[in-house]
Order: structure tokens, then C-alpha cells, then sequence
């Protein structure tokens, strides 16, 4: 399975330069659509429906679980993470979520593995499964399509030493105001680029907490749960981490619409579970 995703990576860097213009298309949350949100989604698709191993696929990019054949495994997908990120060529990738067995929508408790690819400066593919956190990255050793270990076992550092919080400041509640305050006087530094990936990846190597929060006009987050928020959960927890609603385990969120929305605060287990003493 991560063979026919990574397998994808050459021809998705190739499309980059000559795919960045508005696409004539929303997505179903009313989202603009670029050309490159469309040309992946679709090509994500389709390589998993080839390779057999997949029932059925669901995507931040489609309205609704697709069919896709008998394989054993059905597949989450946001295909063009940090989409707002391309024009000004800044980190952008794709998440994915695979469950063994298991229709769609599922609990994020139940997932067997999940991962990202970040198409940045070097194309790198971070993967969990229960048993740990792996990291790749393309090219190298004259062999520019092959991926190759650099980081097993990854496990989150003892002490974080940055956040980043999405939305409008204004907006946040006032939990979220308050504990941003703190880690502001602890001197933990500030990162935010735009895009889940590339925030969350900067916390799964250097600590910390990352959060896109509710907000007083949107309890319910922006985060898609079963596309973004449940796969990076787990992925946080097999590296030694935790996520959270502020209420509640993402992992534990009982599986709604695929158009589900939630909180989403993860990092650390100790800052997370600070955060969570809150409410």
C-alpha cells in the first residue's frame, strides 16, 4: 500500500509548477479548488482502485465514500494538504489514513496505519503504525525514485520547544487565549506555516503543541476529523504524543458524516494534557 503512494510522488512533483491556477470547481465544504487539488485527488484514487488492495476511498475532495473494489483495506484522504501554500511555494502535502477491514467512516481508534508526504524542499514520507513512527525521504544513493530510511522509532523530544495555533486570534476561545499566553511566557517559539503537515512535522521533531481550535463562531473547528485530525492523532500517539478536542481522545470521537469537523489541539502528552485540564 505505501508503495502505490510514495510511487505517485515523482509524477505529483512533475505536475507542481504547471497545476497552480483556480479550478472551476468547488469542494464539498464550498472550498476554491485549484487544479492540483483535482489532478491528485483523482490520481490518488485511481492508483489505490489499481492496486487491488482498497474497497473503498474517501476524500476531503469528494462528497462522499467511493467504491472502489474488494481489497481488505479502505483509505482516508486530504490529497492537497495546504493547498493556500502552492502559489507561494511553501510546504503543502498529503495525509492519509488506512484502515484494515473496516468501512468507511470509521473511528480513528481503529485505524492501522496513517502517514504524510511533504513536498518540500526534499520530499520526505513520515508513516505509524502502532508498533512507531518511521520517516523517509526520496532520492539519494543515485537513485532519485527510491525512498530511504532516515529516522526509525521517531519519537517526539522530551521538552517542546514551539507552538502554532491556526485561526484568528480574536476569535480563539478563551481556554485557547489563555494557555497560548502561557507558552508565550514560557518562551516556546511561535512556528506557523499554513498547513497541517508542515506545522504538525515541525512538532513531531522539535516538541511542542499545535492546534487549529474552536472558535466562539465555530465551535466545531475547521479540521476535517476523519481526513486531517484523526490520522496526524495517530500518528502523534505512536510517537509518544497525544491529541485531543479539549474534551476528549480524537482517537475515541465516534465517526459522523465524512464532512465531520473537529477541535484539534495535538504534541506533547503533557502540554496537550495541560491544555485539557482547562475544561
Amino acid at each position: 500500500m505505501l508503495t502505490h503512494i510514495a510511487g505517485l510522488v515523482t509524477r505529483i512533483r512533475g505536475e507542481l509548477p504547471i497545476r497552480r491556477d483556480p479550478a472551476a470547481t468547488r469542494n464539498v465544504y464550498g472550498e476554491q479548488q485549484l487544479e492540483l487539488d483535482v489532478w491528485m485527488n483523482d490520481l490518488l484514487v485511481e492508483a489505490l482502485k489499481a492496486s487491488k488492495l482498497v474497497s473503498q476511498v474517501a476524500s476531503e475532495e469528494m462528497g462522499a465514500v467511493k467504491e472502489v473494489g474488494r481489497g481488505r483495506f479502505s483509505v482516508v484522504l486530504d490529497p492537497l494538504d495546504g493547498s493556500s501554500n502552492v502559489k507561494s511555494n511553501n510546504i503543502f502535502g498529503t495525509i492519509f489514513g488506512i484502515f484494515d477491514r473496516k468501512r468507511l467512516p470509521a473511528a480513528g481508534s481503529d485505524l492501522f496505519a496513517a502517514g504524510y508526504l511533504i513536498y518540500g524542499p526534499a520530499t520526505t514520507l513520515v508513516y505509524a503504525t502502532a508498533r512507531g513512527v518511521h520517516e523517509f525521504v526520496q532520492g539519494g544513493g543515485g537513485r532519485p525514485e527510491e525512498f530511504f530510511l532516515i529516522e526509525e522509532g521517531l519519537r517526539l523530544p522530551v521538552k517542546g520547544k514551539l507552538y502554532g495555533v491556526g485561526g484568528h486570534r480574536d476569535r480563539w476561545i478563551p481556554e485557547v487565549k489563555s494557555f497560548v499566553g502561557e507558552l508565550e511566557r514560557e518562551l516556546m517559539n511561535l512556528r506557523y506555516g499554513g498547513s497541517f503537515v508542515g506545522d504538525f512535522n515541525q512538532i513531531l521533531h522539535y516538541g511542542g503543541f499545535f492546534a487549529y481550535p474552536a472558535e466562539v463562531d465555530k465551535p466545531a473547528g475547521k479540521y476535517r476529523l476523519h481526513f486531517e485530525s484523526n490520522p496526524i492523532a495517530f500518528i502523534a500517539e505512536a510517537a509518544g504524543g497525544a491529541g485531543t478536542t479539549g474534551k476528549e481522545r480524537i482517537l475515541d470521537l465516534p465517526p459522523k458524516g465524512i464532512e465531520q469537523t473537529v477541535p484539534t489541539y495535538v504534541g506533547n502528552q503533557d502540554l496537550v494534557e495541560r491544555f485539557r485540564s482547562r475544561f
